[in-house]
């Protein structure tokens, strides 16, 4: 009789410790895939543009501010001279006359950024009609080449046809250097390259 109670006894335990066992696998496994779906949705968040223009605008802005952040580079936060060779200060803005600087914040600089960057909004909205993701691809074109080469470009007429502009985008991969002699930039195609495939997300 003790030898079967004992023998119940270990049933009973082997089967508590089974179930233990398997619960506790169980939530690790949930766990595990709980803590990689959070890991997924901030890639997600870090890297892809949101394509729902009705509620995402000031999402996708922030995230082309900090785009031109991370190429156009900080340089200290001092004046220095860009492929082009021109006075150049913070993040990318090109010293005009008038303009008197010594040394930037990061914060002072990403004021000029974004001040900057409207005004290549602003444009783009005086010159064709074009929202979201789209817009935010060109005004940051016409922020890296500038406003004269958008407005004297045939980008512009492509986009009012609705026609491809992938290879007009490449035809701005290069700078003249300061002894005149032109250039094909790799970090230019990358920029441009990045561009198109925002202008190309449905949006």
């Amino acid at each position: 009789m003790k030898f079967k109670i004992k023998l119940s006894l270990s049933i009973k335990m082997l089967f508590l410790i089974g179930l233990s066992n398997l619960f506790t696998s169980g939530f690790i496994h949930f766990k595990e895939k709980k803590e990689l779906k959070g890991r997924k949705s901030k890639e997600i968040n870090e890297n892809e543009m949101i394509t729902n223009p009705m509620v995402e605008w000031n999402v996708n802005y922030e995230r082309t501010i900090e785009y031109l952040k991370k190429h156009e580079g900080f340089a200290g936060g001092e004046v220095y001279i860009c492929p082009g060779g021109y006075s150049t200060i913070g993040y990318g803005h090109l010293i005009v006359e008038g303009e008197n600087f010594d040394k930037l914040t990061k914060n002072q600089a990403d004021s000029l950024l974004r001040v900057d960057f409207n005004k290549a909004l602003k444009v783009v909205d005086k010159t064709i009609k074009i929202s979201g993701l789209r817009k935010l691809a060109i005004a940051h074109f016409v922020f890296s080449k500038g406003i004269g080469t958008f407005l004297n470009s045939e980008l512009k007429e492509k986009i009012i046809l609705g026609e491809s502009i992938d290879n007009e985008l490449m035809e701005y991969c290069y700078y003249t250097n300061i002894e005149g002699i032109r250039i094909r930039s790799l970090n230019a195609i990358s920029i441009r390259r990045w561009e198109i495939a925002l202008y190309n997300l449905k949006s």
